[in-house]
């Protein structure tokens, strides 16, 4: 499980930018599938996080692995993890 300041549409936007066709979309989240391996990515928006007058979006991002090796799939999500970033100051 991870927490994400990002909402799911952003999320979702980043992985399809960076993976394309490897992401498709079930009810209960999305698939990236690439070079053997699946992972699932569950989604959930949690309460926003305020600091001031700022208020940062929060999401739960809770990954399974569904299909390949493990060393392969850690190497994908690392890969999904810097593509999902966002930058700031």
């Amino acid at each position: 499980m991870r927490l994400m300041s990002s909402t799911p549409g952003e999320f979702r936007r980043a992985l399809f930018t960076a993976f394309g066709d490897a992401v498709t979309e079930d009810g209960a989240g999305l698939l990236v599938t690439e070079g053997g391996i699946r992972l699932h990515f569950a989604l959930s928006s949690e309460k926003p996080l305020r600091i001031g007058a700022l208020q940062l979006s929060a999401l739960r991002v809770e990954v399974a692995v569904l299909q390949g090796d493990e060393q392969a799939a850690f190497a994908l999500l690392d890969r999904i993890d810097r593509a999902t970033q966002r930058g700031g100051g």
